[in-house]
């Protein structure tokens, strides 16, 4: 009989084990996604700043991952539309770098602009990264089918209008990716340790070893000049200055690394 009791107390326990591991996966399951604090900050923005639509209600802020940003059409020959999108202030990608022998002083910072006439002057800056909300446009089609002109945007941040050039507009925080994606994006900063043992490569295939903790401007290109010799062990391209120039005189160096070596700390 004792062993009847202990079956059937055995049997209740392991119910009762069941339906608390179902009652804690469906809690699981039910709750709330984290909280998006910047589209928050941009429906506290709208209302701030009565910001309306063209059908005269307030407009709803949205995320648009699937947007190139930066001027990019999403579809050729067609104007993005980035009205109501919020997304980030960053540092427009080119390989004009001549500045950024200086690159490891964060943050970096970019212009803001207003419309004088038919002029468009600085007037501020905002630190890259700064998370902005796109209520207009001024753009137009340039070279390239690529799109050049202004956004206006709301900055989240301090609640302020500002107009950004829409090159330097991101619909995604890129900078919290795997290094590889980010890249695509904008410029980063890496941190170089070799963990790989594939030392870095410049494009003529010489290898070369770099100081433990190096820090590494990471940039990217499609140009087929800057693609890797190496891009099953070395695919991913970075900027190496080297010494302490001037302000405007800088020496550079293109290398290939091996992503096991670079952790993406900007």
């Amino acid at each position: 009989m004792k062993t009847g009791k202990l079956m059937k107390r055995a049997a209740v326990l392991l119910l009762a084990l069941v339906l608390a591991a179902g009652a804690f996966s469906a809690a699981q399951a039910e709750s709330p996604a984290p909280m998006d604090v910047d589209l928050i900050m941009a429906k506290n923005a709208i209302v701030g700043f009565s910001i309306k639509g063209e059908d005269g209600h307030l407009i709803e802020p949205r995320r648009a991952p699937e947007m190139n940003g930066r001027g990019l059409p999403d579809e050729a020959g067609v104007e993005p539309n980035y009205r109501g999108v919020v997304g980030y202030a960053s540092l427009q990608t080119s390989w004009e770098v001549s500045q950024f022998n200086r690159f490891t002083e964060t943050p970096w910072v970019l212009p803001v602009y207003e419309q004088k006439g038919d002029d468009w002057v600085v007037t501020d800056s905002i630190k890259h990264k700064t998370p902005v909300l796109i209520v207009d446009q001024q753009i137009r089609e340039g070279k390239g089918h690529k799109f050049i002109g202004y956004l206006k945007a709301v900055r989240l941040d301090v609640h302020k209008m500002i107009w950004l050039d829409v090159t330097q507009f991101v619909t995604v925080p890129y900078w919290t990716y795997e290094l590889r994606e980010a890249v695509k994006y904008g410029y980063c900063i890496a941190v170089y340790r070799d963990s790989s043992r594939h030392e870095p490569m410049d494009k003529k295939k010489h290898r070369g070893s770099l100081p433990e903790g190096l820090r590494v401007l990471m940039c990217y290109t499609i140009s087929a000049r800057y693609h890797s010799p190496d891009k099953e062990n070395n695919p991913l391209l970075g900027i190496v200055f080297k010494g302490k120039e001037k302000k405007d005189a800088y020496t550079r160096t293109f290398l290939f690394f091996n992503q096991e070596d670079l952790t993406l700390i900007y």
